[in-house]
């Protein structure tokens, strides 16, 4: 029982720094294209 819920918790943790990583390289494509913009 114990190690089911440490997998469920490990993948749960998993999914989350997923989506935010995610949102951090949208973050970065969409400040690139703004700079890329400016400069040009």
């Amino acid at each position: 029982m114990v190690v089911v819920l440490e997998i469920k918790r490990h993948s749960v943790w998993r999914a989350k720094v997923r989506v935010s990583f995610k949102k951090v390289i949208a973050f970065n494509v969409l400040f690139m294209t703004i700079s890329a913009m400016i400069g040009a």
